[in-house]
């Protein structure tokens, strides 16, 4: 449970960074998670950093994150997976990306209205 509330966390994260890959369809609420699940130790903090195969997930939905849609449909995906867990901790979520080497230009909070995730 724990490590969906981070995953969820996370992907509120990537929802504003650009992508390099083209797709017409956004990820199901299910492969979201599976992405980011890996970053559960971290974001409860049972870890000190994200493990590698946390930020492999994180960059590989930075990269299929391509149109505002998109973002759109992951930020309200780790909302609602976020809400079941309250082990999360946001401040950790936030460092997330550039941990994992992603810039992303939003703060990230669990009551973030995923309607004005920026366009790119």
């Amino acid at each position: 449970m724990a490590r969906t509330l981070k995953t969820i966390s996370t992907l509120l994260i990537l929802l504003i960074s650009t992508t390099s890959l083209v797709h017409t369809i956004p990820l199901p609420c299910n492969e979201i998670t599976h992405l980011v699940t890996p970053c559960m130790p971290y974001l409860s903090g049972r870890a000190v950093m994200p493990y590698r195969m946390c930020c492999a997930g994180i960059n590989v939905l930075n990269r299929t994150t391509v149109t505002h849609n998109d973002r759109m449909t992951i930020c309200n995906c780790l909302k609602f997976v976020a809400s079941r867990f309250s082990t999360v901790d946001f401040s950790r979520a936030a460092l997330l990306p550039r941990l994992c080497g992603i810039a992303v230009n939003v703060t990230i909070t669990p009551n973030m209205d995923c309607a004005t995730v920026p366009q790119f």
